[in-house]
């Protein structure tokens, strides 16, 4: 910020707190940090779900989760280069809006289904199992 790591007036309020809330440059740095450390690890995270047998709808869901992690830091870069400007900054909060659907669609896809469905499962793949194993 101004070519800075740490922002002039980082932590300039008292008392202390204030400054998590109040001060401009420490809410904007600590929004950076958090933007930067959500696109690292929902890179890496999709990079390793690259390596694991995952069920398309899952798969699906860690792409588009990274297309969407890219994208709103993208966009609110181009926000702050613009001067945030009313139309990026809504977009920006509808971008913030879309991620954590996207998130809680993944987390939804990785849900334990209940005890019925899990039997009803092995007992067609029982079956099937057993078909095959009789045509052989």
């Amino acid at each position: 910020m101004e070519g800075r790591l740490i922002p002039e007036g980082y932590f300039a309020l008292r008392p202390a707190y204030r400054n998590l809330f109040e001060s401009v440059p420490s809410v904007q740095l600590h929004h950076r940090a958090l933007a930067l450390t959500t696109l690292g690890t929902t890179t890496a995270f999709w990079a390793w779900s690259r390596v694991l047998p995952l069920p398309p709808q899952l798969r699906l869901g860690t792409t588009l989760l990274l297309l969407g992690a890219w994208a709103q830091v993208s966009l609110g870069v181009t926000t702050l280069m613009y001067a945030v400007p009313v139309s990026l900054g809504s977009a920006h909060q509808a971008g913030a809006l879309t991620l954590f659907s996207v998130a809680i669609f993944c987390i939804h896809t990785v849900r334990v289904p209940p005890a019925k469905q899990l039997a009803a499962r092995a007992a067609t793949a029982a079956a099937r199992h057993s078909g095959v194993a009789a045509l052989a």
